[in-house]
């Protein structure tokens, strides 16, 4: 039983940012593609947890890019779990190059039945001869993000038809193209966010808007994201 999966792949054009590299947001499909791959491999993919009524939910991501990957250049993507818990699991990601590390990733899974909408447990979803590797990208947990701030308002987004998944919710990359979208090239440029938390806290579905409010601390700029009602969608933080 194959415990990670590696494929390299090169940097398309259809992944990259205005500089030709390899965006936040890209970075994260690039991943949750992986996931899909390695998943589908050991039978708890996509087509595996449809027959049996199951579907996977991105809880947190975490993204720590060191070096931008290039448009037209090689990268190798390495994806696999960590020992899976009571009700949630952690799945690392890696892109290096032959000069190294590139960036590195993490994303804590749920699981919910397809129909209901309700948690599933995670602690027996892998198959039983799966040897869970040590390696971890990051040793740290997540962080505490609370949302306990007024801030200031960024922008807002209408979810859109093309952001929405087979969940009939927001795509978990989606929030983070919209995060990066609510600043102009000159504003990304300057600000050049190369780490990015973001926590699903509630969804959201075709037609929603919600507005982002964010606050400068402890040199991380937090966002969160709200709808109508004011209840909280998205908690990140960037830097």
């Amino acid at each position: 039983m194959q415990n990670n999966y590696e494929k390299e792949q090169p940097i398309l054009p259809s992944l990259c940012d205005y500089n030709a590299e390899l965006s936040l947001s890209n970075t994260a499909k690039l991943f949750m593609d992986m996931a899909m791959y390695h998943a589908e491999m050991l039978g708890i993919g996509f087509t595996g947890f449809k027959e049996r009524g199951l579907f996977w939910v991105a809880v947190k991501t975490k993204i720590k890019v060191f070096r931008k990957a290039k448009m037209a250049t090689m990268v190798k993507i390495s994806t696999w779990p960590e020992e899976a818990g009571t009700v949630r699991c952690n799945r690392d990601y890696e892109i290096s190059d032959e000069e190294g590390v590139m960036a590195i990733g993490k994303t804590e899974w749920g699981v919910i039945d397809a129909n209901t909408h309700l948690p599933q447990k995670t602690k027996d979803v892998y198959p039983a001869d799966l040897v869970v590797l040590e390696k971890k990208c990051y040793p740290e947990p997540f962080a505490k993000l609370t949302g306990n701030f007024e801030g200031e308002l960024i922008g807002t987004y209408t979810v859109r038809s093309v952001d929405t998944d087979y969940g009939r919710h927001m795509n978990n990359t989606a929030y983070i193209s919209a995060i990066e979208g609510l600043f102009d090239s000159e504003e990304l440029s300057k600000k050049a966010f190369s780490e990015l938390e973001i926590h699903y806290k509630s969804p959201c579905f075709e037609g929603e808007t919600i507005s982002f409010y964010g606050i400068e601390n402890d040199g991380y700029l937090e966002i969160k994201a709200v709808n109508k009602e004011d209840k909280i969608i998205v908690l990140a933080r960037l830097k």
